[in-house]
């Protein structure tokens, strides 16, 4: 059983509406419902009655709710003593990040905002966009790092959140590189009624999100494509790319090494690239010196 699921549980039973639900835990409505749906296997009840509208808890459900509301004040209480105890006074930064930022621009810019303040101790969890947003969201991290762009889902910018603009990430269509440095699939020249291979992100995650809109666009322009290869994360389909499986979109930061290298080239800058914003996100309102001392000398690579 995951904490996770009893917020749900109290988050549905406050707002008796599924869609409603799911929104104010950032999450998508059929993500939530399994999660619910999770938590009623492992009590081995039905908690909640689908079957009207709104949706109005069981008697089982009834029950729970007063219990679970004192298990969470508990578990908070706890969790809040442990880590004041295990802290002794050292504050640790926790982030949060899409795995290609983690790995692809946190450490340099850890590093930059290091050169200006001094060392802090910190803690990432790489992850998917709606784990991301979900754990800012539940106070989980002090700060976020994800993605934003019109083709994928919204970002929270506004309200009980902040944000920074910390770089502009290029979305490039790349191919592998032939011996000569240029596109083993090139654009120019496949066979316009051939289909293009293509190392694909799963439709679910952003750059997937993202991915499908440019898809869209290509095939106005009588471009079509078959999909070899899908994962969410973009080393996984950089990979896959270096390894001739097809043609596929790479954010610019994790691509550059193999691109200088001319491992890898960009097929057509021109009609298959957008930018994406890289957000910093945090809660507005005042945090530990150390969160506000590295917001304060966060600045954009």
């Amino acid at each position: 059983m995951e904490l996770g699921w009893l917020e749900d549980f109290m988050e549905l039973a406050a707002v008796r509406n599924f869609s409603t639900a799911a929104a104010a835990r950032h999450v998508t409505q059929p993500a939530f419902s399994r999660r619910i749906r999770a938590l009623e296997n492992w009590i081995g009840a039905a908690l909640i009655d689908r079957s009207s509208y709104p949706v109005r808890l069981t008697n089982a459900g009834e029950t729970f709710l007063e219990s679970s509301r004192e298990l969470m004040r508990e578990i908070y209480r706890v969790r809040d003593e442990c880590r004041q105890q295990a802290r002794a006074g050292i504050e640790v930064l926790t982030f949060s990040a899409l795995h290609t930022i983690a790995l692809s621009i946190f450490p340099d810019l850890l590093t930059s905002v290091e050169q200006r303040t001094g060392p802090f101790i910190t803690r990432m969890h790489a992850t998917d966009f709606y784990d991301c947003v979900e754990s800012l969201a539940l106070g989980r991290c002090d700060i976020a790092f994800c993605y934003s762009h019109e083709f994928g889902p919204p970002v929270l910018q506004t309200g009980q959140f902040s944000s920074k603009v910390i770089r502009i990430d290029p979305f490039h269509l790349v191919s592998k590189a032939d011996q000569r440095g240029n596109p083993v699939i090139d654009l120019a020249t496949w066979p316009g009624n051939e289909d293009m291979p293509l190392v694909a992100y799963s439709s679910d995650c952003f750059l997937g999100k993202v991915q499908t809109q440019l898809m869209l666009d290509m095939q106005k322009t009588g471009r079509s494509f078959r999909v070899t290869y899908e994962n969410s994360m973009s080393e996984s389909v950089k990979r896959m790319i270096l390894a001739g499986k097809g043609i596929g979109w790479l954010p610019e930061s994790s691509a550059t090494r193999e691109i200088e290298r001319n491992e890898l080239c960009i097929v057509d800058a021109r009609q298959a690239e957008v930018t994406l914003n890289v957000l910093a996100i945090r809660k507005q309102g005042s945090g530990s010196a150390a969160l506000e001392r590295f917001w304060s000398n966060l600045q954009g690579l």
